[in-house]
């Protein structure tokens, strides 16, 4: 597409988080495909003193930290799509208020699931906390994330830099909470393994579906 570069990286979830936000001087979009499975935690950490590193250890799940703030993420391969999209500061896609961004990043994922049958709804509010989102993304609510009956399928980071932003998008192909709940012990949340479970769903869509329908849901100018 002229406007953007689209790009597949096919990498260890720790590296794919690590991209600068000065290498790209163009509307880029970067489809990841995870090699392993990770639990990527938010910048500040807070998740880590209630994590059982003994089950992720025993379960082969790799532990990793990205550069923007959120609960905790688990990564697996099969059952995201994991899609980053960079905005220039330069680029006409440019928006300078962070929330009418990721709201623009979610209308497009939400036109192309749309475009694909499914019923969800766009969440345009502020950012809603819930007992258990500091330790999971997916317990919250950010404006641009995408929902299904109130629970969620899409969750954006963002993170910016003087050169632009970049939009960390994981949409839920399948649900598997089994592993987050896992992951945690000795928390003060009650009912954690419950409110886990209830805070996200499956999409009802194939990936390759999803992406080919993001991929024609980019703008153009």
């Amino acid at each position: 597409m002229n406007n953007w570069d689209i790009e597949i990286k096919r990498s260890e979830t720790a590296l794919a988080h690590e991209a600068s936000l000065d290498e790209w001087l163009k509307p880029t979009i970067w489809v990841v495909e995870p090699k392993d499975s990770c639990l990527v935690l938010g910048k500040s950490e807070r998740e880590k003193p209630f994590l059982n590193l003994n089950y992720l250890e025993e379960k082969g799940i790799n532990l990793t930290t990205r550069q923007s703030g959120g609960g905790a993420v688990l990564v697996e391969p099969n059952d995201i799509l994991w899609v980053d999209v960079f905005v220039p500061q330069s680029s006409n896609f440019w928006q300078n208020d962070i929330t009418k961004a990721s709201i623009w990043v979610g209308g497009i994922w939400h036109n192309a699931l749309e475009s694909l049958g499914i019923a969800s709804s766009l969440y345009k509010g502020k950012f809603e906390r819930s007992r258990a989102s500091d330790l999971v993304c997916f317990a919250g609510k950010a404006p641009g994330e995408i929902l299904i009956n109130e629970k969620k399928i899409l969750g954006i980071s963002q993170r910016r830099s003087k050169f632009g932003a970049r939009f960390q998008c994981a949409l839920i192909i399948n649900w598997k909470p089994e592993h987050l709940i896992g992951a945690y012990k000795e928390t003060s949340v009650k009912d954690l393994a419950e409110v886990i479970d209830n805070a996200g769903t499956s999409s009802g869509c194939e990936k390759n579906n999803a992406l080919n329908a993001f991929v024609e849901s980019l703008p153009v100018i």
